[in-house]
């Protein structure tokens, strides 16, 4: 109890603290003015070695927004840079040790967005709201490992220590051996000896063994192959991504090693890759030439000893907007022409539109400027572009004429037209023609310019006449044509109807039919039929019973919290929070229980015994869409439910009363609530089980009802009686359910 009490205390501590504590916002670590500023100065690239920039311009025309907050959409530019040692691993196989050199693993990063202000807003530029990536960085964004030392030689391959040399000999004499050339550049032959193998083409390896076997055997078949390739060191310098000492096959190129470390860095050149071997340039490769032309000509074999070095980026230009392939490019200075720079960017697009260009330009790191001109000016054709320049291919503007038809066409929609030229004829002929519903007459709306300011009128128009092309109206910019269907046109209405009749199903009905007429359709009752049961559910009883349910639940849920609430603040002692708490929670459980019910959208409906003396009653009541009339077996029973002893179905007896079922259940439960009993009637109406003090008479398939008592506080009185609504109607619910089945 002690505990409990404890327990109780630090609960409501928590909760009155919870109350009363001051509302604190919590912040991200911001970092300095300096550090905002260089967030902004992004742009310029001058984390990524570019000292020009890639400047927005904040163009009204397309959407562009500028400011100084734009700052706070900028990424952090991370160094593709290495400087971690590299790690040289040693593994057994056989009993040879292979040296393999491993880089350490660094995230290939693209380049960052190229201007926030181009990004946020702009409509014309959707590429930019996208990354705008450095071209050919998505080439070395995953390491390749090579499978090369197994790779197939070329009849000029140099055999070299540590090759491994395959020799199988049969005939007279069956040899099959896997040999390595050791350091000293010698072959040791089963049977033949030592030959000197290192520095021979494979070509003359081949036939120097097969001399040494001619010497002491005849008769004799002879393969030579090349099994394992001997690794060679070679190293990445400048501003590759992972700098460092590999170890790769014989057989591997620049390409091969490229791809191993990483590709250049953000700050590393793709147009001027040097390959070095003994301290002279050998090679000179351009990564464009592979990805633009698949050109691998200059992508030459390394050696022992080679040294691949990856010089600073050169001239840095964007390429944004409507070409086929909008990234950030490294020129060279015999392409930095504009037309130059758009076909490495793959062309123009069928959409671009060559009456605008834009060049922002960055002027001494100091002001910003911005050169406009027609694509196919002189200007334009002499313009050369600068390290840090941004080239915007503008789209081709709107202007398109377009009408809009909407109701009963085949195909509505929005259409365009030749102001002035397309008539009311064409437009329905696009939409496909007019539905067999249509009306004759049809609505246009027309929207005209005043010096006032729009003016607004409406057509009434002959579309049968139209259709047929006797009839002629011309069509203007925005017009809005709404077909008509005919009045009260409703294909057709259907209505189920299941259980005991006679030809149970779903039938379609016409506007105005009655309930009688979808009984005489469906033959009438069967001799079981239980009419006093009949369930008649509509979907529009439905939706106004669910929504009067969300209200009461809406109404619940804020009574208990409020007097839970005063019940906490009004408490003195452990006890009395403990109670509080208690008691809230019980109640918090039996507002979940209640959200669950669902409306079943039963209609109370009385029916005759003989389904023909329905006709001109009030019951007749005229059908809707979707409407469904159940008529359940006699049930011969009488349910007891709630709280007593033992709900069960009980067998009915004419005459009884309510409480010689209850007593047939066991009798009340001690949480029962008899003065609250009433009896849920098969029709689906509801009755208090007690006329003044006198118990009702039970008939057929009643379900009598006993609630739970539900300790509410005396200011929650209204909240009771929602909660007995609310309980009725879940019993309701639970009800149908069963009839239905």
């Amino acid at each position: 109890m002690q505990n409990s009490r404890k327990t109780s205390l630090l609960i409501l501590s928590l909760y009155l603290f919870s109350i009363f504590s001051p509302v604190s916002a919590y912040a991200q670590p911001a970092g300095s003015a300096a550090d905002v500023q260089a967030a902004a100065e992004a742009l310029s690239m001058n984390r990524q070695g570019n000292g020009g920039g890639f400047p927005g311009d904040g163009d009204a025309d397309t959407g562009i927004n500028g400011g100084s907050d734009a700052a706070t959409d900028f990424t952090d530019i991370e160094d593709q840079t290495s400087t971690e040692p590299i790690i040289v691993q040693e593994q057994t196989v056989g009993e040879e040790k292979v040296g393999t050199t491993a880089a350490p693993d660094s995230t290939v990063t693209t380049s960052p967005r190229l201007d926030p202000r181009e990004i946020s807003g702009s409509s014309m530029f959707n590429n930019l709201r996208d990354k705008l990536v450095r071209f050919g960085s998505d080439f070395f964004s995953q390491t390749r490992s090579t499978s090369l030392a197994y790779a197939p030689v070329g009849p000029n391959y140099i055999v070299a220590p540590g090759d491994e040399v395959k020799v199988n000999l049969w005939g007279l004499t069956e040899i099959r051996a896997g040999l390595v050339v050791d350091r000293d550049g010698t072959l040791t032959l089963p049977q033949a000896g030592p030959i000197t193998a290192a520095g021979l083409s494979f070509t003359e390896l081949q036939k120097t063994i097969d001399t040494a076997y001619r010497r002491i055997l005849n008769d004799f078949e002879l393969n030579v192959t090349m099994g394992k390739l001997h690794t060679i060191t070679v190293y990445v310098t400048g501003h590759a991504a992972r700098p460092g000492a590999y170890a790769i096959s014989s057989m591997a190129t620049l390409v091969d090693v490229l791809s191993q470390a990483g590709g250049p860095s953000i700050s590393g050149s793709m147009r001027t890759i040097e390959v070095k071997r003994g301290n002279k340039k050998i090679a000179t490769f351009d990564v464009y030439d592979l990805l633009l032309k698949g050109d691998r000509k200059d992508d030459p074999r390394l050696s022992e000893g080679d040294v691949i070095f990856i010089p600073t980026v050169g001239p840095l230009v964007a390429v944004a907007g409507n070409v086929k392939r909008p990234a950030i490019y490294e020129i060279k200075s015999k392409e930095n022409k504009l037309s130059d720079v758009i076909s490495l960017a793959g062309g123009l697009t069928a959409g671009a539109y060559k009456g605008r260009i834009q060049l922002v330009r960055v002027e001494n790191n100091t002001s910003r400027t911005a050169f406009e001109s027609d694509l196919n000016s002189p200007a334009s054709r002499v313009q050369i572009l600068r390290d840090g320049d941004l080239l915007k291919i503008f789209a081709v503007p709107g202007g398109s004429f377009n009408v809009r038809i909407a109701g009963a066409v085949i195909q509505p929609g929005v259409y365009p037209i030749e102001p002035g030229v397309t008539t009311l004829t064409d437009v329905l002929r696009r939409a496909g023609g007019l539905l067999y519903t249509a009306a004759e007459e049809g609505e246009l709306t027309r929207v005209q310019v005043s010096p006032d300011g729009p003016v607004t009128t409406r057509i009434r128009l002959n579309l049968k006449d139209a259709e047929k092309g006797t009839y002629t109206f011309v069509m203007n910019r925005d017009d809005y044509l709404f077909v008509r269907n005919v009045p009260d046109w409703d294909t057709y209405r259907s209505a189920k109807i299941t259980g005991r009749v006679l030809y149970p199903g779903d039938y379609t009905v016409k506007r105005g039919e009655k309930l009688s007429s979808l009984l005489e359709r469906s033959g009438g009752y069967a001799d079981d039929a239980f009419t006093r049961g009949a369930v008649l559910l509509r979907e529009s009883v439905r939706v106004e019973q669910q929504k009067q349910i969300d209200d009461m639940v809406k109404t619940l849920e804020s009574e208990i919290i409020y007097a839970g609430n005063e019940a906490l603040a009004a408490s003195t002692g452990t006890s009395d929070v403990t109670y509080a708490k208690e008691s809230m929670a019980v109640k918090t459980r039996y507002l979940e229980t209640v959200k669950s019910i669902k409306a079943s959208g039963r209609l109370v409906i009385v029916l005759p015994d003989d389904y023909r003396m329905l006709k001109g009653s009030p019951y007749d009541i005229t059908l809707e869409e979707g409407d469904r009339l159940h008529i359940p077996n006699r049930p011969g029973t009488v349910q007891v439910i709630g709280s007593v002893l033992t709900p069960a179905a009980f067998v009915y007896r004419e005459g009884q009363p309510f409480n010689a079922y209850v007593k047939m259940a066991g009798g009340y439960s001690t949480t029962a609530s008899p003065k609250r009993t009433y009896i849920m009637k098969a029709d689906g109406s509801t009755v208090r089980a007690l006329a003044g003090n006198k118990p009702r008479i039970v008939e057929e398939g009643d379900f009598i009802v006993v609630p739970e008592k539900v300790n509410f506080v005396p200011a929650m009185r209204n909240t009771m009686n929602i909660a007995d609504i609310l309980y009725k109607f879940a019993l309701g619910v639970a009800a149908v359910n069963n009839i239905t089945k």
